[in-house]
């Protein structure tokens, strides 16, 4: 199949009723940093998981989706041995896991997602079990048929969705901007994101970042998106934003910039899923600013509704999982001959002996990133108890300042009130010299020296 109805509309809500549920098996590098692939298996399975069907995670690491994913009766494994069934189908995300499930359990029919356009782990698996391959936009399915020889009719496009029961919409956005957020796992502390935040400083937006990068991981987002008014991002990010209500600008530190979604480009840059095929203008704050100055909150407001529209999760994971059911009823078994099995085989290992050990070598540029990123949040932490630190001084200060300039007016008030009582003491002192200075004062002595001599009450004689 070869259109976007496969992306947004739910055609398969009643196949569950109408077929047995499913032993389905999730080949996922590792479920470490909650990236755009991670979290679309995470949901991937979680949904599944809902609709009745088993569901087994292979990865070659796990983080803390783990304990989520087995909480919710998913099972989570880094060796195929322990598996004890055989699923009906394999659901590969990234190509050695891909391979190695589908090589362990070699009769079973192996449907393929390309998640990324360059990167080494969306490359095909091209072995006969192979019976479909997904492409999660434009890019991807272009990269699958020019890169890779796939024949378009065996692409199906199923575009990443968005749950919305997670991911409310948010009020009104305001006529003018306040506030914005450079939402990225791939954003730094570098020369990019200071042109973004010097755009926004001349458009008196306040400016945060969210993401692995920067040592600010939220785990769950949903609720920071409400916050803000403009959001820079792409891909799944761009894509929660848009669902969330916010004016998106399709924006990566990493890659480059695109446009303002407006409601007149929406449904194009949906279709490259907010990617890095429109990330074509460098980042500096003219290119920044000349997006920001187009923020229309009312065109916003309907481009978001068309993404909420179109873009929710349950199109998305319906339209997967009519494809997995469409092909376990077509291909339930996939016989291979040795011969052909054999090629396949020498193939892939000739191209892993060129390429190296990508899965082993995957695995530590994964835990290092895990490391990087745990530094990084330690960093960030310090960073937030040593601000906060500064802002009590600061506040102290302040209220030193203030507590010294209420000091300084009483005292200013004492000031005044003594050389006012000085005044009045001279104008008395003024007036007692003139009473002394007087000939009634004069007349009136020998009478007050009797009275010093008589006093009340005592005997006269």
């Amino acid at each position: 199949m070869n259109n976007d109805t496969a992306a947004t509309q739910p055609a398969a809500d009643d196949a569950p009723r109408q077929g047995k549920p499913l032993h389905i098996l999730l080949a996922m590098c590792y479920l470490l940093h909650r990236t755009g692939a991670e979290m679309f298996t995470r949901d991937l399975a979680m949904w599944l998981r809902r609709r009745g069907h088993a569901v087994t995670i292979f990865a070659t690491a796990f983080g803390d989706m783990a304990n989520e994913l087995r909480f919710a009766s998913i099972a989570c494994v880094t060796d195929l041995a322990d598996m004890a069934a055989r699923p009906d189908v394999i659901v590969g995300n990234t190509h050695h896991e891909t391979v190695r499930a589908l090589l362990h359990f070699h009769d079973v029919p192996v449907i393929t997602i390309c998640h990324d356009r360059s990167a080494d782990h969306g490359r095909p698996a091209q072995f006969a079990q192979v019976v479909r391959h997904v492409a999660v936009d434009e890019n991807c399915a272009q990269r699958l048929v020019h890169e890779f020889g796939i024949e378009r009719e065996r692409i199906e496009l199923i575009q990443n969705g968005v749950d919305l029961s997670r991911f409310p919409l948010r009020g009104a956005l305001p006529q003018r901007a306040r506030t914005a957020l450079v939402f990225s796992n791939y954003a730094s502390h570098n020369e990019q994101l200071e042109e973004i935040r010097a755009a926004c400083v001349q458009r008196g937006l306040s400016l945060d970042v969210i993401g692995s990068g920067t040592g600010n991981h939220l785990p769950d987002p949903a609720e920071a998106l409400g916050r803000y008014d403009i959001v820079f991002g792409k891909g799944r990010c761009a894509t929660e934003a848009l669902c969330t209500g916010n004016a998106v600008v399709v924006l990566d530190p990493a890659w480059g910039m695109g446009e303002m979604v407006t409601a007149a480009t929406v449904a194009r840059t949906r279709h490259w899923n907010f990617g890095r095929a429109l990330l074509i203008q460098q980042i500096t704050r003219e290119s920044v600013g000349a997006e920001l100055d187009r923020y229309d909150a009312e065109d916003a407001a309907r481009a978001g509704e068309w993404m909420r529209t179109h873009g929710s999760l349950d199109a998305t994971l319906g339209a997967l999982e009519s494809c997995v059911q469409r092909m376990v009823r077509e291909h339930p078994v996939i016989e291979v001959p040795a011969s052909q099995r054999a090629d396949e085989m020498s193939r892939y290992m000739q191209d892993w002996i060129r390429r190296g050990n990508p899965s082993a070598a995957q695995l530590t540029i994964a835990l290092l990133q895990q490391h990087v990123a745990g530094l990084q949040q330690s960093f960030n932490d310090h960073q937030h108890m040593y601000q906060s630190r500064i802002e009590a001084v600061q506040a102290e200060a302040e209220h030193a300042a203030q507590s010294n300039a209420h000091c300084n007016e009483r005292l200013a008030e004492a000031v005044r009130q003594a050389q006012q009582a000085r005044t009045e003491l001279a104008l008395l002192q003024a007036q007692l010299r003139e009473v002394y200075a007087s000939r009634s004062w004069r007349v009136t002595e020998p009478l007050r020296r009797i009275s010093t001599l008589v006093r009340p009450g005592e005997p006269q004689v």
